[in-house]
């Protein structure tokens, strides 16, 4: 994918910009309809991610990033969408959809753990306001790196209004965007860095797809284990040697087709590791979500069931399935790779890697 310097104050939201968009209004109208009042009650907010003082001490680590999905009224959520809106499109167009999602989680944290540290004393918190700030954060670096040619009214106008709303406007959380807006900084520093010292480190550069996986996959992994920290650990080593694993097919012949099976393989055994953790006993005790008509509900139960009193054959079918569509979604590179029997789509990985340092 290539990228121009040169990207508008405003642009059409972006496939990652877009899925945002509608997840956080989604998941606001459950939360609305669970509430049955005019806003999201607090208890339901706790119930369904918010950040608090004690999450970490209770080891809730998956709060660190549910918070981020909830919005407390609708002028909460109105404005936080269209600052996604109005910052992500031009920031996601200059990095491209992985590394865009990569900043967002980065900044979502960082503004989670600000947020606790900086009260002393109790702490309630929800909103997408530190994913947002990183976001600003992430231009305003590569504004400073000489990455964009956006004007600097765009940064004095959009960090001024954060300044002065985080005065005015004693319920938000100032913690969160100082916190998201330095991590997004720093992750798209981090990421610059990268991918100047890509020619040094990599043979090939990644196509956006690859990217993409892999994260996906180091996320759900992590959401898994609820975030620990020697699993995540793992999970990253794992994850290095799968980027040079991958690395080294892509400067092959028909090194594109062997990242597709890579990648459908690494699926399908996240895949199966989710159905074997997720799969509920033999004892009956399945919890479906409210509101199923009755025969959804009668169905769903009995292929629950069904899966959980053969678990080893559930969990072979999800592998092999998972295997297939990943082959299926990416059959256009698939396709690519097989023909690439003299090595050009490979060449052209490794041209590209040398072409333009950063971001």
């Amino acid at each position: 994918m290539k990228f121009n310097r040169s990207v508008g104050a405003f642009e059409f939201p972006h496939t990652a910009t877009a899925l945002l968009l509608a997840v956080n209004i989604l998941v606001y109208a459950l939360t609305l309809q669970r509430s049955g009042t005019p806003a999201p009650s607090p208890d339901v907010l706790f119930r369904s991610g918010a950040i608090y003082s004690g999450a970490l001490a209770r080891h809730e680590y998956w709060r660190l990033v549910a918070y981020a999905f909830l919005h407390a009224s609708m002028l909460h959520i109105v404005t936080n969408m269209a600052c996604l809106v109005w910052w992500g499109g031009p920031l996601e167009r200059r990095i491209g959809t992985a590394y865009f999602l990569l900043i967002y989680l980065a900044s979502v944290i960082a503004g989670a753990l600000t947020g606790i540290f900086a009260h002393t004393g109790l702490y309630f918190s929800v909103g997408a306001s530190a994913g947002i700030s990183g976001i600003l954060g992430a231009l305003l670096c590569l504004k400073l790196l000489r990455r964009i040619d956006l004007p600097a009214s765009f940064f004095v106008i959009n960090l001024g209004l954060n300044v002065v709303i985080a005065f005015l406007a004693p319920r938000v959380d100032w913690g969160a965007h100082l916190g998201g807006l330095i991590a997004g900084m720093a992750a798209c520093a981090v990421l610059d860095a990268f991918e100047v010292a890509g020619p040094k480190l990599m043979r090939c550069k990644f196509p956006e797809f690859v990217k993409l996986n892999l994260g996906v996959l180091f996320a759900v992994v992590a959401w898994l284990t609820d975030f620990s920290p020697l699993t995540m650990l793992a999970a990253l080593a794992v994850l290095i040697v799968a980027v040079k694993g991958i690395d080294i097919a892509l400067s092959l012949p028909r090194g594109l087709a062997w990242t597709v099976a890579i990648l459908a393989a690494g699926n399908a055994l996240v895949a199966a590791a989710v159905t074997v953790l997720t799969l509920p006993g033999t004892n009956g005790n399945i919890v479906l979500p409210a509101n199923l008509v009755p025969w959804a509900a009668s169905t769903l139960r009995s292929l629950i069931e069904m899966a959980s009193s053969v678990p080893v054959i559930t969990t072979l079918i999800v592998l092999v399935a998972v295997f297939g569509v990943t082959q299926l979604v990416y059959w256009p590179e698939l396709k690519r790779g097989l023909k690439d029997k003299g090595g050009f789509t490979a060449a052209g990985f490794r041209a590209e890697r040398g072409r333009r340092r950063g971001l």
